[in-house]
């Protein structure tokens, strides 16, 4: 049992690294057709800007997006399988992590900083901010996303607010105004936060957090601590959350798969396999491969959590040359403990100035199903307590205990619970101006989002019981593309995760047969006519 999962767990750390590579890479920009903003809004975007270095011979080259083989995975797979046999039989794995190591790591050579935090081959966004403002105003107002703020996404935060500072300046100095409004989306939010502390809030008058990793994204937190963790239950819920092939039969298909070994016990066998096998090999690998990839971007290290974060150093760094990196831990611990460990005290201390400080977070979606939290409330990346700054919660398929409840009406809190009553805002640093919507994931990002972020500008002390339009919690309806206020009958966004079993195994079995037929009606050949 526990060979057989040794071998599974080949195709598992090759997924689980892959998928980080896009975890936070992918995302759908809105339209911007909302009603604009009175003073300039400066969105600073999560990762996934083009990124190009230089050659040696003066061109250029395209470093990300990271470009794939096809098939990758199952060719490695293929490829190696002598390896893992050897590895199976022998119980020694030192050769099966050169492997992993080998065909991973050189796919993020170009993406590589020096030791310092510090780009090579001169690589660089590819595009200019402050070379492409528009000052112009559209009915009076700035477009909600008009002034969008790129960035390289790998170097250190305090770095790139610096850059974030000269291009503030840049939009003040075309457009005439004097201050301007500050969105942070994802990693965005690290860059905004950092710019903050270090300038002081300076040119803001409003800020606004948005799909926050500034408190730690949980699949990056855990990764650079080397805890992968396989969750049964969470990898079948988020299969419901995938679109893994564009047919929606086959999709269905794969769910009910999933659904019918999930019941049978075939996804915990999987699981507490690969659970029990993987701390006996994690620091033969993850450490030297974090460090030639992921951990080797300063601004990832702003996405690991303050309660992993010393584990973090601790595994990335196993085994390494600690002078060589000194440097390079000088300028995460830098931003670690000087803006992530005070972001609750930063964010009051700017209320107080008079800034106007807001929070919207999503939810109604499972963190990746590779660590021991994956029922964490969230929105595939990001758990609702560390995006809201505090936000306390049941787990995705339950809601807030009566005893809890009872106690926030004592309190006078619940006027924070949200309907589902699976949010209690109450405990945010911002309660009055946090804002949830449910039914909506990480990566997308509706048009109808700006609706919100415009009035959040345009109204002075905006909160979250101002506006029947937009109360605390709202509901995203993806066939409408628009938010609605929560109510009892549209607040159940969740039922996918709670399939049939017996309507999975009649899907199961029909495809099963269905193989079956096709094979034997193969196999049967037409006897000739005798004339």
């Amino acid at each position: 049992m526990k060979k057989m999962a040794k071998k599974v767990l080949s195709i598992i750390l090759c997924l689980t690294l892959i998928l980080g590579t896009f975890v936070f890479a992918v995302s759908t920009s809105a339209s911007d057709n909302a009603a604009g903003t009175d003073i300039p809004l400066v969105y600073v975007v999560g990762t996934g800007a083009h990124l190009i270095a230089d050659n040696p011979d003066g061109t250029t080259r395209k470093i990300f997006p990271l470009q794939l083989p096809e098939n990758f995975i199952m060719d490695t797979v293929e490829e190696n399988i002598d390896v893992f046999a050897k590895a199976v039989i022998t119980q020694q794995w030192d050769e099966f992590c050169d492997v992993i190591y080998d065909t991973m790591a050189p796919l993020y050579a170009d993406l590589l900083l020096d030791e310092n935090g510090n780009p090579r081959d001169n690589s660089r966004v590819d595009i200019s901010n402050i070379d492409r403002i528009n000052p112009t105003k559209t009915n009076g107002k700035y477009g909600t996303e008009q002034f969008q703020f790129a960035y390289d996404w790998r170097i250190d935060p305090y770095v790139t607010a610096e850059k974030l500072h000269e291009y503030i300046e840049a939009v003040l100095a075309a457009t005439g105004e004097k201050e301007v409004a500050l969105l942070g989306r994802c990693l965005g939010d690290c860059i905004t936060a950092a710019y903050m502390e270090k300038y002081d809030g300076q040119y803001i008058a409003d800020y606004i957090s948005y799909a926050s990793a500034v408190n730690g994204a949980e699949f990056c937190s855990k990764a650079f601590c080397g805890e992968l963790y396989l969750d049964a239950d969470g990898i079948e819920r988020y299969i419901y959350d995938l679109e893994l092939s564009t047919d929606s039969n086959i999709n269905e298909l794969i769910q009910a798969f999933a659904t019918v070994l999930n019941e049978t016990y075939g996804l915990d066998f999987l699981a507490w396999s690969v659970n029990n096998v993987y701390p006996d090999i994690y620091l033969n690998i993850v450490p030297r491969l974090l460090r030639d990839t992921y951990s080797n971007f300063p601004a990832y290290w702003a996405m690991v959590s303050d309660a992993d974060y010393e584990k973090a150093k601790e595994t990335v760094f196993y085994g390494a040359d600690m002078e060589k990196y000194a440097n390079f831990i000088n300028i995460i611990d830098n931003y670690h403990y000087n803006v992530q460990v005070k972001i609750p005290e930063l964010w009051s201390d700017f209320e107080d100035k008079g800034i106007q400080m807001a929070n919207v977070t999503k939810y109604g979606y499972q963190t990746i199903p590779v660590t021991e939290d994956a029922d964490s409330l969230g929105e595939d990346f990001c758990t609702v307590t560390a995006a809201s700054l505090g936000a306390t919660t049941s787990t995705i398929d339950t809601v807030l205990s009566d005893e809890y409840i009872a106690n926030a009406q004592a309190n006078g809190t619940d006027k924070y619970i949200s309907p589902d009553t699976q949010i209690d805002a109450s405990t945010c640093v911002l309660p009055d101006t946090t804002w949830f919507i449910k039914n909506l994931d990480h990566t997308t990002f509706p048009p109808c989002v700006n609706l919100l972020f415009d009035n959040i500008i345009n109204v002075d002390n905006y909160n979250v019981f101002m506006d029947e339009d937009y109360p605390q919690y709202l509901v995203y309806d993806t066939d409408d593309e628009a938010m609605y206020p929560m109510y009892e009958g549209n607040m159940s966004t969740t039922d996918r995760y709670n399939p049939s079993f017996w309507d999975s195994l009649k899907k199961v079995l029909e495809f099963l047969f269905g193989l079956i037929k096709n094979a034997i009606a193969g196999a049967v050949t037409p006897a000739k006519s005798v004339e």
